[in-house]
This record gives structure tokens, C-alpha cells and sequence, in this order.
């Protein structure tokens, strides 16, 4: 029925209709007639021809109408058709030689559709897998282009065939081979569908090694797993150790168990950078053994929550893992002072490190961390009681580059300590001395005096700062963004007003059990620079003597997310209401005790209260 192109070539088929029937404005010997396409609508399809053997279709169309001077209209369509089987309808016009001499002319100009049809597949075949784990492509229907078989006959400039009429076919005759050309067409595009995965295979195998890895160096752990089933090319891509230098196991840590991490770290080897197996209870010191033996380049590794880990693990990270920058232990409590001795030695590239509620750990182990990492950023060992004031002084003598450290609960820290800190590590951004309750205002003031670049501070529970360390504090470090003075019970409204003045970067702020604040301290603190287009976050709990005015106060900070007001017996339901409907995207957390009953004055008085009834 239709001339086919050899290999993978395009095949182009033209037919011109008018309106409501077929018609021809040239003579059709020789070729010499032209088809009449001055107006009228006008468009083309063009569609990728697969190999011999397969008749899948994919390409895309564009359609552009025009409208001629006389008022009659025609339409010409270019589509681009290929077909498991050779059909060809000779009319006496032109040889057969001629017709495959101009299709090879055809197929050589459209080499660059070729090209980008590919790209285009496998794109597509890509973003199918990763979503539903399967290659075949979803079919686009084509517009319908009505090809009679029996009404063709040749074009002079490409393998194109213009349909004409003929007073020798009857009108039946027309009908049946319509018929004949719908069913073809619908044969056609069940073949397309059923041969779409050979097509989906020969896009993938034409495209580099290196592309198709590049890709999915992109993906999750997921995607990846996905991609492996889809065939056994894609199996051998998608399990290569350059697609994992990134991997998460935190959504599988119930089901990781030792053998897995083995397994992860035989196949990646070197390709590894980072690994989080944070909340994997079952990994123990033999998995991490043999991560370490193979996997010499990790620099990011995360075993928070890993109960079983002990200082053997550290011990192999150490000998093997030279180019460490940054691991996570948080809640290992088997972890001890040894683990520190060995990273030092081993890793002297350590910048990161957290031993968060880890209790064994001493200022003996933070010394010798101190002494071997040098380069060290941050350091975490929120919850270890054990560390004093001369664990921090070691930080600040031998890591003046220190930038983040979290001592929350270390409560033999004092003001000696924090100052020295102060004063060594110049480039100190993030401090939290949260429930360190023997500071007082030195360190404020030392913080003040030489850390401006400071933007987050946690000091919940040191109840002896006072207006005076935090007025220093306003006055010099205008970086400030996050500030928790949860439980300061001896900060007044002075405080908020210096720093509603100082600090015009502030974006979140707990005030949680500051007795002393009123509602003047809020008025300072929303007439500042930072107010109404910076503060994101304000916590008021349990402050007994803010009221329904603080809530017209806060009408003007345009950018409140949230607010607490937990136990503020003195703001009302009215008044939040209030702020919602100035504010309708702010979260408001408050807490209303139900009312106290009526005492009962006449009756027998009930031997169980309500309560005691649900009970």
C-alpha cells in the first residue's frame, strides 16, 4: 500500500483534498503536473521509520493554515509513514529505480530529524522508567490523515504520493478502499504499540555508555533500582559503582541489615563520596570494616543512631578513609575516647563531626581531636556531660577556624571557657550554650567584643544573662537571624527594644517562659527594622503578661509564619481571630484551659466528678 524506505529512512506521503472531496490540479504523466497548495491549510508529520522488520512510529507534528483569494481551499499533508512490508502503487508514472533513487534523497535530508528523534525517546524512555519502572512509551494518537491505496500516484519531488480521482473507480468502490485504508492505519498503530520496547532498546543502544551513566549519576537510590529492571543494558548501567556516590538508606533503615552494606560497598568501591546510614540499628563494626577496606575516597559518612557501632568501626575509618570530611555519631554510646584518638590520626582532613549523646566521650578525646584535626568547622557534643571548659579552651588553642559548636547540656562549662573561645575563633557563626547555667554576662560581652559574624544564638536556660549582655549583643552583631532566650527569665523589654534596633536580620525568636515581658516589648520589637518583612517565627509561651494588645502590635510584621502562645491566660480567642484575618497564612498555637464549672449549691452532691466518671 505504501513505498517503503530502506533501513531507517523517512518516507514522505502527500495528499491533497478539497472540500469534501479529492481532487488534483495537475496532470498526473510524467510527474510533470503539480499539486495546487496555494491555499488553503497546510501541514506536516514527520515520523522517525524504524529498522526493517519493525513498524513503530514516534515523531512529532506542526500544522499551519492559510486561506486563498478565490475562496476555495485545499489541504496538502507530509506524512512520514514506514511499514514492516513493501507496498507501492504503480500507475505507469514513474519506475520503480526513479522512486528509490529519490527516497534515498529524502532519507539523507532528514538525518538531523533522525538524530533528534532519538535524543527525544530516550529522554522520554528515561523519565518513564524512573516514574513507573517500565520503558514502553504511551502512543500519541496522530491527527488523522485519510489515505486511499487504490487513488495514488507519484510526485516529482520526493517519494510523495498525491491522491487523484478516477471516473473508473465508482463510488463503492471508493467506500470499500477507504474502509480498507482505515483498517490498515488502526493495524498499523496496534504493531506501533506492540513493537515499542524494541524501538525504546535500539534509541537506548545507539546513545554512549557515558551518557546514559551521567544520567543516572542524577537519580535516587530508588529510580536507580527502578531503571535496573528495565532491562539487562540498563541492569549493568544502573547497578555501576559511578551511579552511586551519593547514597541515603534512612527510608530503608528497618530492612538494611549487614550483608546489604557489604554488598553496597564490593560494587561502589572508590566511587563512593557520601553514605547516610542514619537510624540502620543492625549495621555493625564487621559491615563498616568492610565499607572502609573498599570504599578509600567516602568523605561524607553518617552512622547517627547506629547502636551496635563501637571504636573498631572508627578504628578501620581511620586506617583506610584518609579523606574524611565530615562523619556523624550521634546517639553511638558505645563510642569512647578512642574513636577521637583514632580519627585524629587517620583523617587529618576532618572538618565535621558530631558525638552528640555520646557520654563516654571526655575532654581527653576532644584534646586529641583538637591536636590532629586542625581544620575542623564544626563540632557537636550536644549532651555529653563530660565535657568541661578545658575541652572547649583545646577547640579554641588548636581550631581557630571553628565555626559551628553545640555544647547544649554541657553544664560544667563556664564563662572562662566561652570567652577564650570568643576570642580565638574569629569566625564563629552558630553557638548554642543552651542549659549551660553558670554563664553570665561575660560571655555576651565576649561574644559582642569579637564574634560580628555570629547569626544564630541558643541560650535557653542560663538564666543569669540580663539586659546588659544582650544590649552588648545588639549593638554589635548585626547578623543575627535566629536567637532562643528560652527560660532568661531576667531579660525585660529593654532588651527586645535593643534589639528591634540592632539586629535588622532577625527572622525567628523565642521568648517561651520570659516572665518579665510585656506588651510594650513587643511594640519595640514590630516598630523595628527586622519586623515587617523579616520576623518569620515568634514564640511567646507561658509570658503571663502579654495580652490582646500584643496581637494589634503584630498586624504589621507582614511576614509572620508562626506564633506560640501556649498558656497566655490573657490573650483571647477574639483577638486571634483578629490577627488571622490580617494575617491569613500565620499559624497561631495557643492553648485554652476549659472553664472552671459552677459550684453546686443545691442537691446531693455527686459522689464522682465527670472526670472520674470517663476514667
Amino acid at each position: 500500500m505504501f513505498a517503503s524506505s530502506a533501513e531507517t529512512g523517512v518516507m514522505e506521503v502527500g495528499g491533497t483534498s478539497g472540500t469534501g472531496s479529492s481532487s488534483s490540479s495537475g496532470s498526473g504523466n510524467n510527474g510533470g503536473g503539480s499539486s495546487s497548495n496555494s491555499a488553503g491549510a497546510g501541514g506536516s508529520i514527520e515520523l522517525l521509520c524504524p529498522p526493517s522488520g519493525s513498524s513503530s512510529i514516534s515523531g512529532s507534528a506542526s500544522f499551519s493554515s492559510n486561506s486563498g483569494a478565490s475562496g476555495s481551499s485545499s489541504q496538502t499533508h507530509s506524512t512520514a509513514v514506514s511499514s514492516a512490508t513493501d507496498r507501492s502503487n504503480n500507475n505507469g508514472n514513474k519506475s520503480q529505480s526513479e522512486l528509490t533513487t529519490e527516497c534515498s534523497s529524502s532519507r539523507s535530508n532528514n538525518n538531523n530529524n533522525h538524530s533528534g528523534n532519538i535524543i527525544s525517546g530516550f529522554c522520554s524512555t528515561i523519565w518513564r522508567s524512573a516514574t513507573f519502572g517500565s520503558a514502553t512509551p504511551v502512543i500519541n494518537p496522530l491527527p488523522a490523515v485519510l489515505i486511499n491505496p487504490k487513488i495514488m500516484e507519484s510526485s516529482s519531488d520526493s517519494c510523495s504520493l498525491s491522491s487523484t480521482t478516477t471516473p473508473e473507480v465508482g463510488l463503492a468502490d471508493q467506500q470499500r478502499n477507504m474502509a480498507g485504508g482505515a483498517q490498515d492505519q488502526s493495524e498499523d498503530q496496534s504493531q506501533t504499540f506492540l513493537g515499542a520496547t524494541e524501538l525504546d532498546d535500539e534509541l537506548i543502544k545507539q546513545l554512549p555508555k557515558e551518557v546514559l551513566l551521567r544520567v543516572f549519576s542524577y537519580l535516587d537510590v530508588v529510580s536507580l533500582c527502578r531503571c535496573a529492571q528495565v532491562c539487562k543494558y540498563w541492569n549493568v548501567l544502573a547497578l555501576d559503582g559511578s551511579s552511586w556516590q551519593k547514597i541515603n538508606l534512612f527510608d530503608f533503615q528497618r530492612d538494611i541489615e549487614g550483608p546489604v552494606i557489604e554488598n553496597i560497598s564490593q560494587r561502589c568501591r572508590g566511587f563512593l563520596k557520601s553514605l547516610s546510614l542514619r537510624g540502620c540499628q543492625s549495621v555493625g563494626d564487621q559491615s563498616v570494616r568492610t565499607l572502609a577496606n573498599h570504599c578509600h575516597n567516602i568523605e561524607h559518612l553518617d552512622l547517627s543512631d547506629c547502636k551496635k557501632i563501637t571504636d573498631i568501626s572508627t578504628q578501620s575509618i581511620s586506617r583506610y578513609c584518609s579523606k574524611l570530611t565530615a562523619i556523624n555519631l550521634h546517639s553511638c554510646s558505645n563510642i569512647t575516647d578512642n574513636s577521637l584518638k583514632y580519627l585524629s590520626d587517620g583523617c587529618p582532613n576532618l572538618m565535621e563531626i558530631n558525638v552528640s549523646w555520646c557520654h563516654l566521650i571526655s575532654e581527653n578525646g576532644v584534646e586529641a581531636l583538637a591536636r590532629g584535626c586542625v581544620k575542623l568547622r564544626k563540632f557537636s557534643s550536644k549532651g555529653c556531660k563530660q565535657i568541661n571548659d578545658n575541652a572547649i579552651m583545646c577547640l579554641a588553642k588548636y581550631c581557630p577556624d571553628l565555626m559551628v559548636l553545640n555544647i547544649h547540656s554541657c553544664e560544667t562549662i563556664t564563662d572562662s571557657s566561652i570567652r577564650q573561645l570568643a576570642a580565638n575563633c574569629h569566625k564563629l557563626q552558630k553557638l548554642c550554650v543552651s542549659k549551660c547555667a553558670d554563664l553570665t554576662d561575660l560571655t555576651l560581652l565576649s561574644l559582642s567584643q569579637h564574634n560580628h559574624l555570629l547569626n544564630t544564638l541558643e541560650v535557653s536556660g542560663c538564666r543569669n544573662f540580663t539586659d546588659i549582655g544582650f544590649q552588648a549583643l545588639g549593638r554589635n552583631c548585626k547578623y543575627l537571624e535566629r536567637m532562643d532566650l528560652e527560660e532568661c527569665s531576667q531579660i525585660t523589654d529593654l532588651t527586645l527594644a535593643h534589639l528591634a534596633t540592632g539586629c535588622p536580620s532577625l527572622e525567628k525568636l523565642t521568648l517561651s517562659h520570659c516572665e518579665l515581658i510585656t506588651d510594650d516589648g513587643i511594640r519595640h520589637l514590630t516598630t523595628g527594622s527586622c519586623a515587617a518583612e523579616i520576623l518569620s517565627v515568634l514564640e511567646l509561651d507561658n509570658c503571663p503578661l502579654i495580652t490582646d494588645r500584643t496581637q494589634e502590635h503584630l498586624v504589621s510584621c507582614h511576614n509572620l509564619q508562626r506564633i506560640e502562645l501556649f498558656d497566655c491566660q490573657l490573650i483571647t480567642r477574639t483577638a486571634i481571630r483578629k490577627l488571622k484575618n490580617h494575617l491569613p497564612n500565620i499559624k497561631v498555637h495557643a492553648y485554652f484551659a476549659p472553664g472552671t464549672p459552677p459550684a453546686v449549691t443545691s442537691g446531693h452532691r455527686p459522689r464522682y466528678c465527670r472526670c472520674c466518671e470517663i476514667l
